[in-house]
Parts: structure tokens; C-alpha cells; sequence
């Protein structure tokens, strides 16, 4: 039971009972009990309206000299809620329906004219169509509200995946510069090592190389952050292959590059990508096979851009995917191009195709 429907219930029995003793309807006893029959079921119109809408219908057929001034009201709201409330559909068509000819009838054996009948069936019908446009506006609240908060959760999602996303980007662009001048820095450095024990004075060349390659790591590192920043500015994220190749060659990283055809302006991110691909094949061939010399090839033709490396390896296959090969799939896939590593005739061979 409803509180608010039991207090208005209990008002509108109040009412009835103060007529039907003033201005007898019927036997007084009988006038009293059609009052509480027809009102009281009023307090369960929204927790059990079918029983509520079959209970307040049952005296109707009870004949009667005059009609409580309220009932009225009290049908409206009975059959209201009838609607509004009301399960299964099915139920509540009957229920209508029984109601609409029950009224209908005692309309017309009593002493109204005929036409009342119309009015005394809309008063039962009108309620229920109006609950029902009422349940179903209400249901379409929910379901808007519904998918407000999936809306809002998905927003989360998203937002989290673009801070991961972001957070993978900024590890991937230090990845590939560090991992290729701390590359070069090490073989620098063992150079230096070596110099030292034998020719001390020959560790002058790799230390200074050193000191150059750590400056230049700072300035690379800045360049990065810049262009994370800003994504459509990377004119100052990479240096030519040429002197890539060149600086690799001279920290003992024995390499051979060959350029055919030439990027143009406005290829600005696959300029990058094939930069940090050659990058990558450098400082994994000096990592992994030290001393093998890596043959490099660039091919930019019309349509798209070809990178080639392969170097000697004592590697049966490919080995799994770190960081380094996984970062160079990921360039090639998110500009729509391909990647493949493979191990033949005891060569490491990637190859990358970026469509221009």
C-alpha cells in the first residue's frame, strides 16, 4: 500500500460516507457500504491495480437512488493507475472492458438518459488510454536515462583508452630514440673501453662521440615531446636517413643504405615512420647480431614507400615480438601499409610497405 494513495483514499471515504449519511443514496447501511466498496480500494490503486480496479467495480451493479458526488474522481483515479500500473495488457483490457459494460448498463436501466452511457464508459476508458500514454512516456524516461548512463560509461571508456593509446604513443616515440642512441652510445662506449686498455689515447674519438650522441639523445627526447604535443607538426622529430645510416656506420654498426626515388612535402608521418622503421632494424642488428653489416633499402615509388632491411643472424626464426618489432607493425598498421619479419637462408629480413 501506497502512504500517499491510503491518505487520499481515506479522505475521499471521509467525503463519501459525510453525503451518503446527509443525502441518503440508498438504505443507509447499504449507502455506506457501496462508499467504502467503490473508495477504499483507492489505497492500492499503484501496488495492486488490478485487484484495486476489480474490487471498486464489484457494488456498481448494486442499485442505487443517486451516485456519490466524488465517484467520479474516485473512477478516474482508479482506472488511471489501471493503466499506468496495470500488468499484464491483456488483464487490463478485460478489466476495462468488463468495467466499460458493467457502468454502461447500470447507466441505462437507471433513471439517466441513455446518452449517459457514452459519458459513463469514457470515464472508465479515457483513464486507462491516458495511464497507459503516462507507462509509456515513463518507460521512455528510463530507457533514455538508461542510455544516458551507458552513454556517460562508454565517454570513460574512451577517454581511458585515449589516455592508454596516448600513453603507448609517447613509450613507442622514446623507445625508438632511445633505444637507437643508447644503441650507438654502447658500442661507442665499448670502443672507448677497448681504446683505453691498449691506446689511451685513441678513446679521445669514441668518447667524444659519446658525448655528442648524449647531447643529441636530449635534443631528440625534446623534439618528441614537442611533436606529441602537436600532432601535425613532426618536421623536426627525425634527421635524413642518410645521416642516420652515416652515424650508425661510424658507432660500428656496419650498414649499407640504398634510396630510390625521394618523399615529397606533405608526407610528413610516413617520412617519420620509414625514419624510425630504419632506425629500429639498426639498433636491433647492433644489438642482437653485433659486427653484421645491415643492408638497408628505401624504396619511394608513386603509390607507396618500401623499406627493406636484412643482416646476418644465428636465429633459426623469428624470435617473439618485443617492443622494437611490435612498434614497427604498429607504424606500418596505422598508416594502412604492412610488416613482415622473417628469417631466411640465416638473414634477418623485415620488410614494410606504406602506402604514399
Amino acid at each position: 500500500m501506497d502512504r500517499t494513495d491510503a491518505v487520499l483514499a481515506a479522505v475521499f471515504v471521509v467525503l463519501g460516507l459525510a453525503q451518503v449519511t446527509l443525502w441518503p443514496i440508498a438504505d443507509s447501511v447499504l449507502g455506506q457500504v457501496y462508499v467504502l466498496g467503490t473508495t477504499l480500494p483507492l489505497a492500492w490503486r499503484r501496488t495492486r491495480p488490478l485487484a484495486a480496479a476489480l474490487a471498486s467495480t464489484v457494488l456498481w451493479a448494486v442499485p442505487t437512488d443517486g451516485f456519490p458526488v466524488l465517484g467520479y474522481v474516485v473512477v478516474v483515479l482508479q482506472f488511471f493507475a489501471l493503466g499506468s500500473w496495470g500488468r499484464p495488457r491483456r488483464a487490463v483490457v478485460a478489466l476495462t472492458a468488463w468495467a466499460s459494460v458493467v457502468t454502461a448498463v447500470v447507466t441505462l436501466l437507471g433513471p439517466e438518459a441513455p446518452f449517459a452511457a457514452i459519458g459513463a464508459v469514457i470515464a472508465v476508458v479515457a483513464p486507462v488510454l491516458a495511464g497507459q500514454l503516462a507507462a509509456h512516456q515513463r518507460a521512455q524516461n528510463a530507457e533514455l536515462a538508461r542510455l544516458a548512463g551507458r552513454l556517460r560509461f562508454e565517454q570513460e571508456r574512451a577517454e581511458e583508452s585515449a589516455v592508454e593509446v596516448e600513453r603507448a604513443r609517447i613509450a613507442q616515440e622514446l623507445h625508438d630514440v632511445l633505444g637507437h642512441e643508447v644503441t650507438l652510445i654502447a658500442v661507442q662506449a665499448e670502443a672507448a673501453a677497448a681504446a683505453l686498455r691498449v691506446a689511451p689515447e685513441r678513446a679521445v674519438e669514441p668518447v667524444e662521440a659519446i658525448r655528442v650522441t648524449a647531447h643529441r639523445t636530449l635534443a631528440e627526447i625534446r623534439g618528441v615531446l614537442d611533436v606529441l604535443s602537436a600532432d601535425e607538426d613532426v618536421r623536426a622529430a627525425y634527421d635524413d636517413l642518410d645521416e642516420v645510416s652515416r652515424r650508425a656506420g661510424a658507432a660500428g654498426i656496419a650498414n649499407t643504405l640504398t634510396q630510390r626515388g625521394a618523399p615529397v612535402a606533405g608526407q610528413e608521418q610516413v617520412r617519420l615512420a620509414v625514419n624510425r622503421i630504419v632506425r629500429e632494424c639498426l639498433t636491433n642488428a647492433g644489438r642482437h647480431a653485433p659486427g653484421a653489416p645491415v643492408d638497408l633499402e628505401v624504396s619511394w615509388d608513386e603509390h607507396e614507400v618500401r623499406v627493406g632491411a636484412a643482416n646476418p643472424t644465428g636465429l633459426a626464426a623469428v624470435p617473439a615480438p618485443g617492443r622494437g618489432l611490435t612498434g614497427m607493425r604498429h607504424r606500418a598498421e596505422l598508416l594502412g601499409g604492412s610488416f613482415d619479419a622473417a628469417v631466411c637462408d640465416g638473414r634477418f629480413t623485415v620488410r614494410v610497405v606504406l602506402p604514399r
